[in-house]
């Protein structure tokens, strides 16, 4: 029996390559690497502002 998802609580399928294993969750994408998303910024800047930004401060 495979271990439960942190993430989801549904059960973890395991993967097995040269006696060692990792486990995945095919219901929520799981693949057991804990990740702090809470300090990524809500929007994102876009190619045209960066680069405006890029060519203000150049010409400093």
């Amino acid at each position: 029996m495979e271990p439960d998802c942190p993430r989801c609580g549904r059960e973890l399928t395991a993967f097995a390559l040269s006696g060692i294993e990792a486990f995945t969750c095919e219901a929520c994408g799981y693949v057991g690497v804990e990740a702090d998303h809470s300090g990524e910024p809500r929007s994102a800047e876009s190619w045209e502002d960066a680069l405006r930004r890029f060519h203000r401060d150049d010409d400093r």
